[in-house]
């Protein structure tokens, strides 16, 4: 595939496709040459679809000629992790017990994609169930580091750029952490914003669908085409229904005022995060950025093990019929954690539930000063260490409080791997979220592409 394609953004490709310049079986069919190439070496993909995709394609076409395109992702391709539902097209959830399934529906999510013509070129790597042991996915800066989990596939996709843009699920830190591993912008919206019906759950407390892309307003195009309220996922909320963009594309923001979460995260990070996140604030100052420290007088730690309880209880839950079954199909990881839910009691669990009442008691008063707090996104660089996907603490905050949250590159280490900060927002403040987002990646700049023809 042409390099300039796989570096456009979503609004380059759609006026490309606008002007006839390219069309969208054009499109899928340079990626899937460009595929061909990349995904040997990498591993993104659990499946492609190039013959659905492409049957897609030329329908998006038509539709162009007759001037009745949906929506400005008309005709451009996606891939989803590979525990979204899609009719006709296998979902095995990375897991020997769910292979050879073939739903009957498409996910609410691929379906509202599909609607605004959006094409699917493929299902993406995940670990079991999105939890389990580390797939062989690659990361594609360095082969010897995790890449990140439990959405390894979707977030290296769209970083080795075989996808414009993917989505994935974060139940603690399935988004924002391999967006930060592989140098690419991660959006882990409010929970209940987006439905989860369609997708194989982990935690129906914590799990909220996420999206992967090469630049903020990438991000913010995907978003308006999914969110909203699904009487059919018990945990959609109806505040979803007044988020009502105001703009196709987002606009930056002036001037914004940022809360830098400097206690916990810079304390518990290694030297070179906790010096790249300190020059990243002195950047954002220097440009005219508000910056100020704040403490949210959380017990992190505490509020990190009151999550694990809640989604190791609703994990072994939703597993249980399964596990009597099939308990000895799962990966050895994935069944330890589906019995460490088995032992906590009801006590247990409110009390977990209180803690997260609590911690976002206490966020929604920090954030009345400002508007985004910043901190790290993952407490150090991706692990060498590849039997596991790395550290967790950073992001699990946002997943249990349900705030909306996103990972911006923010440079190359000295070992050559991306470095990164995380925004945090208001619930159901996405737009404001965004704004300051790309006000802050034009000041801290996009990483290339990793893949070096």
């Amino acid at each position: 595939m042409q390099k300039s394609f796989t570096e456009f953004s979503l609004q380059q490709l759609s006026d490309l496709l606008d002007s006839r310049e390219i069309s969208s079986v054009e499109l899928v069919q340079s990626l899937i040459e460009y595929i061909k190439k990349t995904e040997p070496a990498i591993g993104a993909f659990a499946l492609l679809t190039p013959e659905h995709a492409l049957k897609q394609a030329q329908k998006s076409d038509e539709r162009r000629k007759k001037g009745m395109q949906v929506n400005i992702i008309d005709g451009i391709p996606f891939g989803v992790k590979d525990i979204f539902d899609t009719k006709g097209i296998l979902t095995e959830a990375g897991s020997e017990i769910y292979k050879g399934r073939v739903p009957e529906k498409d996910s609410r999510v691929v379906e509202l994609l599909q609607k605004n013509g959006a094409v699917l070129l493929g299902k993406t790597i995940t670990t079991e169930f999105a939890d389990g042991h580390p797939p062989s996915t690659k990361n594609p800066w360095n082969p010897h580091h995790t890449p990140g989990g439990s959405s390894t596939g979707s977030a290296v996709a769209v970083a080795s750029r075989m996808l414009p843009y993917a989505l994935g699920t974060q139940t603690v830190g399935s988004v924002l952490r391999p967006a930060a591993y592989n140098g690419i912008i991660g959006l882990k919206p409010t929970f209940g914003l987006i439905s989860r019906t369609g997708i194989v759950p982990q935690s129906q407390s914590c799990d909220t669908v996420g999206i992967f892309t090469k630049s903020v307003n990438d991000a913010w195009l995907v978003l308006q085409s999914i969110y909203g309220y699904d009487s059919r996922d018990k945990q959609s909320s109806e505040k979803s229904n007044s988020v009502t963009p105001k703009n196709q594309s987002i606009i930056s923001a002036v001037k914004p005022r940022i809360g830098f979460l400097k206690d916990y995260f810079i304390q518990e990070s290694e030297e070179e995060v906790r010096e790249s996140t300190l020059g990243a604030v002195g950047c954002i100052a220097n440009n005219g950025g508000s910056v100020e420290e704040v403490s949210l007088n959380i017990n992190f730690p505490e509020g990190y093990k009151a999550q694990r309880v809640i989604q190791q209880s609703e994990m072994a839950e939703w597993h249980e019929h399964l596990y009597l079954k099939y308990s000895g199909l799962y990966k050895a990881v994935t069944l330890e954690y589906i019995r460490s839910g088995f032992p906590h009691t009801a006590i247990d669990y409110i009390r977990a539930k209180s803690i997260r009442t609590e911690m976002q008691v206490k966020a929604l008063d920090a954030l009345k000063s400002f508007d985004v707090l910043l901190s790290p996104t993952a407490s150090g660089l991706p692990p060498s260490d590849l039997s596991r996907t790395g550290d967790t603490r950073f992001q699990s905050p946002w997943s249990f409080t349900g705030f909306p949250s996103i990972a911006l590159p923010n440079g190359i280490s000295s070992e050559g791997l991306p470095l990164s900060i995380q925004v945090i927002g208001k619930p159901f403040e996405e737009e404001k979220l965004l704004e300051v987002a790309q006000w802050i990646e034009a000041i801290l700049g996009r990483l290339p592409s990793p893949i070096q023809d």
